[in-house]
């Protein structure tokens, strides 16, 4: 914006600056006065740019060799052990039996008397019941009855007369009728005369009376005969067992006369018995078992690195604690920066010459203070507008700003010499 304003500026000065030369107010005086202008401006001749600058990281590779260490896997002969043949005592006894055959009961035969009776007829046992005659009471209309009150008196008579005068046997009057009705009477009905009942009590029986009861007679058709013991006899041997002493009988049974008693035990045997021959056990590989008991089973032995006292080695391993590596270090890391390059301009000079025109009037030989200020008032202006606000004045450009110029400020030099002729 202030290149612009200083560009309307200059433009303004070298109107006037031309108008000045050529025009002359009327017995005036026009002089020169010349001046050379130097103009210098910053052209760009290349942008402002940014560009970034990468470094890369610095690094060394660092070797670890692996590291590893051997185990082993460890074993002992254990010799079978001896073992004595084992015997034992084994204890039996005799076992006898008898046999038994009980007695038979008599055979006998029963005989069935009939009881020995005759018969009584006796005839039904009765008594007589009397009862009063059923009745019933009932309501009959008998007539049509009318109701009268002696008007004074308030007394009331029932009559069947539905037109009575009103006179009674006393000569009263003032009767009037106030209500009729039926008149009735109580009959007593007989529904069933009296009449007397024979009850019976008991009817006729016949009872048969018991001279000899009812006996049964048994006859012995067949005699009794006693049980019978057998003798003892050997039967077999109870099994054989390690616990001396006579055991119980098999049956569970005593008493020489109990039926049930038909075995008991008899004399004992004894005989040794070998359970199991003299033997030796086999020898065991055992493996060592770490923190264990050891084991017969090689997949099962532990892997150690120590060697257990009083063990056989089996076999051994390497075993890698951990691989050999490559580590990259990185010393510097890797960086960039960003340069700014900054916009690049070239110095431009034009330099151009400029007259202006310095008026004054002849005539007048007095002046006064203001005409000294009017007089100096043309060229300071004109100057100033040579002397300053002309950057771009220079090149194609600037040589149609000064005719632009020129063309522009002729009316303000007109106004100016108008202003001039009013002083003078």
């Amino acid at each position: 914006m202030n290149m612009h304003n200083s560009t309307k500026i200059g433009l303004a000065a070298v109107a006037v600056a031309g108008v000045a030369s050529v025009v002359a107010a009327p017995g005036a005086q026009a002089a020169q006065d010349c001046k050379t202008t130097t103009v210098t401006s910053q052209v760009k001749v290349a942008d402002e740019k940014t560009t970034t600058e990468v470094t890369p990281a610095v690094t060394h590779v660092e070797h670890t060799d692996a590291v590893s260490h051997e185990e082993s896997r460890f074993s002992k002969v254990v010799k079978g052990e001896s073992h004595e043949a084992v015997a034992e005592d084994q204890f039996r006894n005799s076992v006898y039996t008898r046999t038994y055959t009980p007695g038979t009961a008599a055979v006998t035969d029963t005989i069935e008397h009939p009881a020995e009776t005759h018969t009584v007829e006796h005839p039904a046992e009765t008594h007589v019941v009397h009862h009063e005659a059923v009745t019933h009471e009932e309501t009959r209309v008998t007539a049509r009855g009318y109701a009268y009150r002696q008007k004074q008196t308030g007394k009331v008579r029932y009559l069947n007369t539905p037109d009575w005068n009103g006179e009674d046997e006393h000569g009263d009057l003032g009767w009037v009728r106030f209500a009729e009705g039926d008149l009735t009477e109580t009959v007593t009905v007989v529904d069933q005369e009296a009449w007397d009942e024979t009850v019976v009590d008991k009817e006729a029986w016949t009872e048969t009376v018991v001279d000899k009861e009812a006996w049964t007679e048994t006859i012995v058709v067949e005699e009794a005969t006693p049980a019978v013991f057998g003798p003892w006899q050997w039967d077999h041997f109870t099994a054989w067992t390690t616990t001396s002493g006579t055991p119980a009988d098999e049956d569970g049974q005593d008493g020489e006369d109990n039926p049930l008693n038909l075995s008991q035990i008899g004399e004992q045997y004894e005989q040794t018995v070998i359970k199991q021959e003299a033997y030796t056990d086999p020898d065991v590989t055992l493996y060592f078992v770490e923190d264990g008991e050891p084991t017969t089973n090689l997949a099962d032995a532990s892997w150690t690195a120590d060697e257990p006292e009083g063990w056989d080695l089996v076999d051994t391993r390497t075993v890698e604690d951990s691989p050999a590596s490559d580590v990259t270090v990185v010393d510097s890391p890797a960086s960039s920066v960003t340069v700014v390059i900054p916009a690049v301009y070239e110095t431009k000079t034009d330099k151009s010459e400029k007259c202006a025109a310095v008026v004054k009037d002849a005539s007048t030989k007095a002046s006064t203070k203001a005409d000294s200020k009017a007089d100096s008032e043309v060229p300071t202006r004109i100057d100033a507008g040579l002397a300053g606000n002309l950057p771009n004045t220079g090149g194609p450009n600037g040589v149609l700003l000064a005719v632009g110029g020129l063309l522009a400020g002729i009316g303000g030099i007109g106004a100016f010499l108008t202003r001039r002729r009013k002083n003078a």
